[in-house]
């Protein structure tokens, strides 16, 4: 049976006292009739509680970059979404940092269906007009399918990278996730890689590619191709 309330949110009812020159808060009685859907069983229904309640759908956004919570990822900024319980099925796609540094993205090559990979060395590649980025595999395994709608339309990394963006799936071997970043661990490490990039922004770039400390949409647009090489082995390589 459901509680009366949301477990993530409550409410308080206040009223102002209108004799004095200065707003005087003052909460009524939890008697109160007053009722919303937030303190009613029908708080299951509400959008915000479903996206709170449900991991599968959390991402944050962390100074402009978004992090998706139930995924696994590599220090090379690549994730591995797990597809079954047995941990060994999985998605593999870039993170949204990844997508901003290389910019708008207009061919991927990768490896063929079934073939082997290792972690650590290379995976893919992924162009933005005439510069390339070189994406390193997350984990071992053994690519199963390439998503097709992803190599006819690249862009959709950039405009959903943890979704419809996903570039390939992988049947795990060895010690599959073991070692990726998870959880709070993943968001510490963002953290910690956003800080480096925009400290060689603030120092050495002489702010080239940020503002006001978040970031850009396509940042690569805003770096030479020096610039642009430097950050991406420096992140992804």
């Amino acid at each position: 049976m459901n509680s009366e309330r949301c477990p993530f949110y409550e409410i308080k009812t206040v009223t102002f006292c209108k004799a004095s020159p200065f707003k005087k808060m003052i909460p009524v009685d939890k008697s109160s009739a007053v009722k919303s859907r937030c303190n009613t069983i029908n708080f299951e229904e509400c959008s915000v509680y479903k996206e709170i309640s449900n991991p599968e759908r959390e991402i944050e956004n962390i100074r402009g970059f978004l992090l998706k919570y139930n995924y696994y990822f590599h220090p090379g900024h690549a994730w591995i979404s797990l597809l079954a319980d047995d941990g060994k099925e999985s998605r593999v796609g870039i993170d949204d940092f990844s997508q901003k540094l290389i910019g708008r993205i207009d061919k991927i090559s990768f490896p063929s269906e079934g073939s082997t990979v290792k972690e650590n060395s290379l995976c893919f590649l992924v162009n933005s007009g005439r510069r390339s980025a070189r994406i390193v595999a997350p984990a071992d395994g053994v690519i199963k399918e390439i998503n097709q709608e992803v190599l006819s339309v690249p862009r959709r990394i950039n405009l959903d990278p943890y979704n419809l963006g996903w570039i390939f799936s992988m049947h795990l071997t060895g010690d599959g996730i073991k070692g990726l970043f998870y959880g709070s661990n993943a968001r510490k490490w963002l953290e910690y890689d956003i800080r480096r990039l925009h400290s060689i922004f603030a120092s050495d770039l002489e702010n080239t590619a940020t503002d006001g400390g978040e970031s850009v949409e396509d940042i690569c647009s805003m770096l030479t191709d020096a610039q642009w090489s430097r950050i991406i082995n420096l992140f992804l390589g």
